[in-house]
């Protein structure tokens, strides 16, 4: 190690060859376990995550406020059939259905309201709550199939669900972007201190 430290070519923020040392213009000072350093992807990926989990979230909320209602639930439960049990005021199941299906809906943008926040700050434990987020999305694109099939069992319009399409089909190309990011460099595209990028 003193004979780097002497080397006229050692460059302040050097790291050593082994990872575990950063030059500090006067000595090699240990590199805190579990470091990482940002690359070109981290912060476009941080930024397209906030931005799309804030996207989707509003997105959502609005057509869920626009298109759950009574009119919309009387229908969806007509086309699948629904039974009422008896002695149940049909009233009553739509309005429990609508409350459910909305309170469901802002459960889920709660939820990427604070992805969007962490991915945002860069926590890094957020990277692995984004990737089964975009997983998860992701698999919205083949869901919204049944409903393209079948109109008449979503309160919501085609031209929305051709909307959550989109959003889905996104999601899924985020969920491999940061699949691609983690496996070549680690969570949030961020490497290790010295690795290459």
């Amino acid at each position: 190690m003193a004979a780097l430290s002497e080397s006229p070519a050692t460059a302040v923020g050097q790291v050593s060859a082994d990872g575990q040392f950063r030059w500090d213009g006067q000595q090699w000072v240990p590199i805190p376990t579990g470091s990482r350093e940002p690359t070109p992807w981290t912060r476009p990926m941080q930024l397209a995550s906030a931005a799309f989990f804030t996207l989707q979230a509003l997105y959502s909320v609005i057509i869920s406020v626009l298109f759950i209602n009574h009119d919309t639930m009387l229908r969806v439960m007509k086309a699948q059939g629904t039974s009422i049990p008896q002695g149940t005021d049909i009233d009553t199941v739509l309005t429990i259905s609508i409350f459910f299906a909305l309170a469901f809906v802002i459960v889920i943008a709660v939820l990427e309201l604070v992805a969007a926040l962490g991915s945002y700050m860069g926590w890094r434990w957020m990277f692995w709550a984004a990737l089964v987020l975009f997983g998860l999305g992701g698999i919205g694109a083949l869901t919204n199939l049944g409903t393209f099939a079948h109109p008449d069992t979503s309160p919501i319009p085609v031209g929305a669900v051709a909307v959550s399409e989109v959003f889905a089909i996104c999601s899924a190309a985020m969920f491999v972007w940061l699949l691609i990011g983690v496996i070549r460099f680690g969570p949030w595209a961020m490497k290790r201190p010295g690795a290459y990028t």
